[in-house]
């Protein structure tokens, strides 16, 4: 019935206090690299930015080349974060 209601666009009640579901957060570990022309195309020091195919976020090159870098670490956290949870 919950389908219906969201899909009929009708607001679900919640008890006074009670907090919304948290949304799990996206990792950023599908980074797709974009160029400002297509003669750099490939070429990793002309990229000028990145975007997540999990959530559609932007980063600047800078912000893509972090998150590549930290990207093990950040999956091996998300996933020892999803272990204890169950």
């Amino acid at each position: 019935m919950r389908f219906l209601r969201r899909l009929l666009g009708r607001r679900e009640e919640r008890p006074v206090g009670q907090k919304e579901a948290s949304e799990p957060v996206c990792p950023h570990v599908a980074l797709v690299p974009r160029w400002d022309s297509a003669g750099d195309i490939g070429k990793s020091e002309k990229v000028s930015s990145f975007i997540c195919e999990g959530c559609q976020a932007s980063f600047s090159r800078e912000e893509g080349e972090q998150l590549q870098a930290t990207e093990a670490e950040r999956v091996r956290l998300g996933e020892a974060e999803r272990l204890d949870k169950q």
